[in-house]
C-alpha cells in the first residue's frame, strides 16, 4: 500500500485520518475531558465508535499519534466504564475493540459510577461540616443557610440522578 508524508511523518495509506475526523476526534476529546475523562478518552472512543469494524490498539495508536503507553491506560479505563467492549481477536492475535452498542447504558454507567458516587461523598461530608458547626463554640465563618441551599442542591442532584435511573432512561442493566 502506498505512503503519504502527513506533518513531517511517513503514515501508511491504511492509518492516514483525514483532517476533518483529526479535528473531530479532538473536539469530542475537548468534550470528554470537560465531563472529567481524559481528552485521550474522548479521541480513542471517537476512533473506536466510528470504525466500521472493531479495532486493535495499535491502528489507533498510529491513527491518533499518541503512546502506546497511553492508549493501553486509556483502553483499559474505558473498558473499567464499559465504554468499549472486547470483540475478539485479530490478525498476530491482537485485542479488538468495539465500542458499547448502547450510547444510553453508556452514559448511563457512567453517571452510576461516578456521579452517583461523587454526590454520596458530597452528602457525607457535608453532614460532617455540620456535625463540626454544632460542636464548634467558635465562629467558623460559615454561613448556615448557604450550606443548607448547598445541601439542596446536592439533594436535588442526587434526586434527579436516582429518578432517571428510576425512570428506565438510565438503566442499571446490560
Amino acid at each position: 500500500m502506498p505512503h503519504r508524508y502527513h506533518n513531517g511523518v511517513l503514515v501508511h495509506e491504511a492509518h492516514r485520518v483525514p483532517k476533518p475526523m483529526a479535528d473531530l476526534c479532538s473536539l469530542i476529546g475537548d468534550f470528554i475531558q470537560y465531563w472529567g475523562f481524559k481528552k485521550v478518552h474522548g479521541q480513542i472512543w471517537t476512533t473506536i465508535f466510528l470504525s466500521k469494524e472493531p479495532i486493535d490498539a495499535t491502528t489507533i495508536v498510529k491513527r491518533l499519534r499518541v503512546s502506546k503507553a497511553l492508549v493501553s491506560l486509556a483502553i483499559k479505563d474505558l473498558l473499567d466504564f464499559e465504554v468499549v467492549q472486547v470483540a475478539g481477536k485479530g490478525s498476530r492475535r491482537k485485542t479488538l475493540y468495539q465500542s458499547h452498542p448502547d450510547l444510553i447504558y453508556v452514559i448511563s454507567r457512567v453517571l452510576i459510577a461516578r456521579e452517583q458516587k461523587l454526590l454520596s461523598k458530597i452528602m457525607t461530608k457535608q453532614c460532617e461540616v455540620n456535625e463540626l458547626i454544632k460542636a464548634s463554640k467558635e465562629n467558623l465563618d460559615i454561613c448556615p443557610e448557604k450550606m443548607g441551599e448547598l445541601e439542596d442542591m446536592v439533594s436535588s442532584a442526587q434526586e434527579m440522578l436516582q429518578c432517571l435511573v428510576a425512570s428506565g432512561f438510565i438503566s442499571n442493566t446490560k
